[in-house]
């Protein structure tokens, strides 16, 4: 199947099939037709457009090593195993419960060639097809956000991670340090953490505190609570002296358009097998479901 995407210019807009790329690494955007999957210039970056109000972007589950474009020297390029997997998961869990899915966003670059989670300059490293992916990658985050907005005026976005620290749970972040988390309930309800953390938007439209919205029975990790081990959440509200990721490039810039949070997911019982990321993303739509319902007043 033939799939048609658009390379948006300042000046004007050119329309090309998949494999007739135009000249100039530009943002991109499709026609965002729900299921449909839109390609970046060389297939790098996959975005399939969804109904929902939510929008998964997996920057660092990629295994294409392409020779034109050589390894970074500067920071991480681990890859995170079996994330690309479990966004299609999720996307197919929220397909089971609702009818509709999420939009999703892929990069199938391995994590040596491009890290999407990065600024430009560290991303890419000055490739000119690393530099026109994480382009197309972000850009097509920008576009499926402002879709969201357009039909809902409101979701989630959620920047899906896997880790290797030791503690085997999940590290959701906010754009909030650990030191942060370490605050009291009051601290954080009167200080300023609320207007840095990826939860801002959220704030309007909730009569919840942000303390409840962060790591409350009705919080992401509060509603994961029965399924497994969250931070921050009810039982662990902050990380203490353990490893932990706040939130990366992709968190706070996204989060400028609709609230959300990096999840960073351990392996085993997670990311490891067809069945555990099934059970997961089920889990994760329950409370996401419930997040959206009770904070941001969207019925889905």
């Amino acid at each position: 199947m033939r799939v048609t995407w658009l390379a948006v210019g300042l000046v004007a807009a050119a329309v090309a099939c998949r494999d007739e790329p135009p000249n100039q690494p530009t943002a991109v955007a499709c026609a965002g037709t729900p299921g449909v999957a839109c390609f970046g210039a060389q297939q790098f970056v996959e975005y399939t457009a969804g109904e929902l109000p939510i929008v998964v972007s997996v920057p660092h589950g990629g295994a294409i090593a392409p020779a034109t474009i050589p390894d970074r020297t500067v920071g991480t390029s681990v890859t995170d195993s079996n994330t690309i997997d479990l966004g299609r998961a999720i996307v197919q869990a929220f397909q089971v419960r609702t009818g509709r899915t999420p939009h999703l966003v892929l990069c199938y670059l391995r994590r040596s060639k491009l890290d999407a989670n990065r600024d430009v300059a560290e991303a890419a490293q000055g490739n000119p097809d690393a530099v026109r992916a994480w382009t197309e990658y972000h850009g097509f985050v920008d576009q499926a956000a402002r879709a969201v907005v357009s039909r809902h005026a409101r979701g989630l976005y959620i920047d899906l991670h896997g880790h290797g620290h030791p503690a085997p749970r999940l590290e959701l972040g906010y754009l909030l340090s650990s030191a942060t988390l370490a605050l009291s309930d009051l601290a954080l309800n009167t200080g300023s953490s609320a207007s840095n953390s990826s939860l801002r938007l959220v704030m309007p439209s909730t009569s919840s505190t942000f303390a409840e919205v962060l790591r409350g029975p009705t919080s992401v990790g509060g509603l994961l609570g029965g399924y497994t081990a969250s931070v921050p959440s009810p039982a662990l509200p902050a990380p203490g002296d353990d490893p932990y990721f706040d939130g990366g490039y992709s968190t706070a810039r996204h989060t400028a358009v609709l609230p959300g949070l990096q999840i960073e997911s351990h392996f085993t019982g997670i990311r490891d097998t067809a069945a555990n990321r099934a059970a997961f993303a089920a889990a994760l739509v329950t409370a996401v479901t419930t997040f959206l319902a009770t904070h941001l007043n969207l019925v889905i």
